[in-house]
């Protein structure tokens, strides 16, 4: 069974993880102002970037088909985000990326070789 991706339903399971730690502790922005977007891309998952001036957060539906899926996907974007707007230069998957994955897992139950 899947369901159906919407930018809103990006925005509600980012608001949901942003209350929750180990991500209620880094001071991230609500999620009004974040832009979700949903692709259909066949070679991401999804992605975090900045455009013009915006955080933009994306899912793809060709993979996101279930909770655990977007949570897990959500999750590892809002990890992004937050090196982004301590570092503008930490980007990719760094060592400190892959410490703050494995403390998200540890909270969450989310599959560590996802992060």
């Amino acid at each position: 069974m899947t369901f159906r991706l919407t930018p809103k339903v990006l925005e509600t399971s980012y608001d949901y993880l942003r209350t929750t730690p180990p991500f209620n502790r880094w001071k991230l922005p609500p999620g009004g102002d974040v832009k979700f977007v949903v692709i259909r891309s066949k070679d991401d998952c999804g992605w975090y970037n900045i455009v013009n001036g915006q955080h933009v957060i994306a899912a793809s539906s060709a993979y996101i088909g279930r909770t655990l899926s977007l949570m897990e996907l959500m999750a590892h974007e809002m990890i992004h985000l937050y090196q982004r707007r301590k570092n503008p230069r930490a980007t990719g998957h760094n060592a400190e990326f892959h410490k703050l994955g494995r403390r998200a897992c540890k909270h969450h139950g989310f599959d560590p070789l996802l992060f």
